[in-house]
C-alpha cells in the first residue's frame, strides 16, 4: 500500500518548494557544465566521464556550477 503523503520537502517555505521543483525539472540543464548532444543533455565536466544521457543530478551534482 502506497502512502498519499507529500514528500518531506513540501512542508516549509512555499518559495523554497517551488525553487526545488524548478531545479528538479531543469536537472543538468541548470549547470554551466552541461552540453547538448543530439537534443540530449549530458554532463560536460571532464571529471565526470561515466555519466551519459541525462543523469538527472543537475544541481545535486558535486561538480555543479551555476
Amino acid at each position: 500500500m502506497r502512502s498519499n503523503a507529500v514528500p518531506h520537502y513540501f512542508y516549509g517555505d512555499p518559495a523554497d518548494v517551488v525553487e526545488r521543483l524548478e531545479m528538479d525539472d531543469l536537472g543538468c540543464r541548470a549547470c554551466l557544465s552541461h552540453r547538448v548532444v543530439f537534443d540530449r543533455v549530458v554532463c560536460g565536466d571532464g571529471r565526470n566521464e561515466n555519466q551519459t544521457g541525462v543523469p538527472r543530478v543537475g544541481h545535486r551534482c558535486k561538480w555543479f556550477r551555476d
